[in-house]
Formats: structure tokens, C-alpha cells, sequence
């Protein structure tokens, strides 16, 4: 078949560095290395021009995108996109960004969804983005409600979507994704010694990376580490991610929190943290917490658990799924809750070296190859 691949969310502002912008590439990198008859069309933003060293049988096409106004590439999608694949022949479009599913049908349509995030809290989004981007996302749901498959991540997120989209299951596929191959334990001490030289953290830290949106539950994992400080920790919390550093009202509501609980010298935001380091982060850490009430998957969680760090995670959506018997749970909506999974861990050295143990047996069922494997499957059988 002609396949086409939707390369954009990698570059793309808003994604290229979350777990959407690193998963399309990184599947596109495996895809195009595994073997394989099938002819790949990549599409990307125009102008720029992604290099793959495979001998997979591929062209690439620059799509018109919006720079300033990088919102509304929906609407130029909207208006173009149907055409520019009719014209490439292709037999199956693999759309990576909902918000990039063709309108018009000249070819199979495949949607690769991530979660249904936007939609399970429509009253939260509607309050958090602008208009145009509202108009986006309802033009996408209609998009998904007429994919021909829909690819997700967890089985939670295939309820979701079963749920809201009212579809038979057999036409949601849950493929577990993978993370960068470089994920893995680093020597503790070295990395203490990199953090220390690059971002200025000299002391034990407790860790988390992610987004600062409401979902990722903050101002509570704020105030349990008031409280972990309250009982002897004398290290800091460090935050990671490019949005802490952003003029935004939800990081200026956790700012304005951490003066009211006068931790300004415990919390640390080193910014977005590139891949080649994250391992150096969770190896270092005293342990990896992640509150959130509500993903899809939960890469950072995986991540975490491929560097063999001591995990501290809430008992809700998908991160269950991922994390198994690898971390230690707590209730994302009680703060006592948080800081006894951290008093369990923290003070029990034989419970962190069991979850140790267990990161080596869990985190060998998320690999790119069994991602690749399973959609090349799915591509074959629909030959």
C-alpha cells in the first residue's frame, strides 16, 4: 500500500516536545528502519525536511503551516489536506493530530488517538483555550466519530472512546506505545554531578516532569510536599517542563501557592529538560512522583520506570496500566494520601528496592518493537 504519515505533531509548537510531538517521531523513525512493502509518504511542516536513515521505500511532502497563528493549521488542513493526499495516491492516511483528520475521503482513514483528554473535561477546556481552538476540536470529534480505525494508547482510553464516540470496540486497537531508546538507569552519583554542573540542583529532590495544566493535579502535589518538608525532608521538589516557565495563569496560581506556603527554596523549575538528560533526572532523584488525575498513557511514568526510579503515582485512568506493580499508589484527590505513599517508600528501604526490582519486569512490555510489529500487522491486514 501507499501509506501516508502524519509527521507534524513532532514539529509542531505546541507538541514537538510532549508526548504526542515525541511519539509520531519516534514511531516514524521505527517504522521506516523495520522491513516492510509498503510505500510511505511523510508528511511535513513546509520547509522543513526530517532526516530518516532507512531504506524504506519513502517520499516526503510539505504541507502549507502557519507559523504565527499556528492554531488554526486545522482550518488550512480543513481546506487542503483531502486534496494534497487524493493527489498522492495514497491507499491509507495514518493522522497522528486529531485536529488533522482529512474532512474529505479520497482514502482509508486511520486516526492514531491519543486520549479523549479535551473532552472528558469540556467544561475546563472550554474555560482554558481560545475560540478558534474550541472550533477545533469539536470539527475533530466529528473526524474521529468517521475514521475507519482508531489507534490509542491504553485500554482506558478505548473505553473513553467506545463511550463517547459510540463505536464497537473491534474498531478502537490498543497498542501500547514505547519510549526514546535511551531511557535507562544512569550511574546515580554521575548524575548528581551533571545536575548539579547544568541546572545548579545540589541537594536530594524529589521529581516530576510534565505539563502544569489542572489536570496534572500540582497545587495538591504542592501542598503534601509542604507537608513532606513539614516532617524532616530536607531536600527539594524539582518541576520540570517547558510551561513553568511560561507567563501563564496556571503557573502563576502554583507560584503564587508555593509563596503562600513559603516553599520558595524548596521548589525548583529547571525548564523543558531534553531527552538526553531526562535519564540523569530520574536516576538522580530520591524518588519520582506523578499526580495526575487523569492520562492517557503517561510516558513520563514509563520513562521513569525504564531508569529504574522509585515511583510514586496516582491510582487513576491509565497510569495503572503502565506502571503495574512498579510504583507505589496513592488517592490523587487526598494530599495524606500522597505524603503516606512517600513516608512507604521513603522511610522503607526494602519497599524502594523492591520497586526497583519490579521497574526491570515492567518496563520490559513497552517496546517500539512490539509498537512497530503490532501496526505493521494492522497495515498488512488491511492489504
Amino acid at each position: 500500500m501507499r501509506i501516508g504519515f502524519d509527521l507534524r505533531p513532532s514539529s509542531r509548537v505546541n507538541s514537538r516536545r510532549r508526548g504526542i510531538g515525541k511519539y509520531t517521531f519516534h514511531l516514524a523513525t521505527e517504522l521506516l528502519s523495520a522491513p516492510s512493502q509498503h510505500e510511505f509518504v511523510l508528511y511535513h511542516a513546509k520547509g522543513q525536511h526530517p532526516t530518516f536513515d532507512s531504506g524504506q521505500q519513502k517520499r516526503q511532502v510539505g504541507l502549507p503551516e502557519l507559523t504565527r497563528a499556528h492554531r488554526l493549521n486545522w482550518l488550512v488542513d480543513h481546506l487542503f489536506l483531502g486534496r494534497r493526499l487524493a493527489r498522492d495516491g495514497l491507499d491509507l492516511f495514518h493522522a497522528t493530530d486529531v485536529t488533522s483528520i482529512p474532512s474529505s475521503r479520497t482514502c482509508e482513514v486511520w486516526a492514531h488517538v491519543h486520549d479523549l483528554i479535551p473532552f472528558m473535561f469540556w467544561a475546563e477546556t472550554k474555560q482554558s483555550l481560545p475560540w478558534d481552538y474550541i472550533g477545533a476540536l469539536k470539527w475533530a470529534l466529528r473526524r474521529m466519530t468517521h475514521s475507519d480505525l482508531i489507534i490509542t494508547d491504553s485500554d482506558h482510553s478505548k473505553r473513553d472512546i467506545c463511550g463517547k464516540l459510540d463505536r464497537p470496540e473491534e474498531s478502537v486497537r490498543v497498542i501500547y506505545p514505547s519510549c526514546h531508546p535511551s531511557f535507562g538507569p544512569r550511574d546515580r552519583e554521575e548524575s548528581r554531578a551533571i545536575l548539579a554542573q547544568q541546572f545548579a540542583i545540589h541537594d536530594p529532590f524529589l521529581f516530576y516532569v510534565g505539563g502544569s495544566d489542572f489536570r496534572k493535579n500540582l497545587p495538591r502535589l504542592l501542598t503534601a510536599f509542604r507537608r513532606i518538608v513539614d516532617l524532616g525532608y530536607s531536600g527539594k521538589l524539582v518541576l520540570a517542563g517547558e510551561s513553568f516557565l511560561w507567563n501563564i495563569e496556571e503557573v502563576r496560581l502554583l507560584k503564587q501557592q508555593i509563596e503562600k506556603e513559603r516553599t520558595q527554596r524548596f521548589v525548583l523549575f529547571p525548564g523543558y529538560v531534553p531527552d538526553r538528560l531526562l535519564p540523569n533526572f530520574y536516576s538522580a532523584c530520591d524518588l519520582f512522583i506523578f499526580p495526575s488525575l487523569y492520562e492517557g498513557f503517561g510516558l513520563p511514568v514509563l520513562e521513569a520506570i525504564r531508569c529504574e526510579a522509585k515511583v510514586l503515582a496516582s491510582r487513576s485512568s491509565s497510569i495503572p496500566e503502565v506502571a503495574g506493580e512498579a510504583a507505589e499508589y496513592f488517592d490523587p484527590e487526598d494530599e495524606n494520601s500522597i505524603v503516606d505513599a512517600f513516608e512507604r517508600v521513603f522511610d522503607n528501604p526494602s519497599r524502594g528496592e523492591e520497586l526497583t526490582r519490579m521497574c526491570r519486569h515492567q518496563s520490559d512490555r513497552f517496546s517500539w518493537k512490539n509498537v512497530v510489529g503490532q501496526i505493521l500487522d494492522l497495515y498488512d491486514s488491511r492489504k
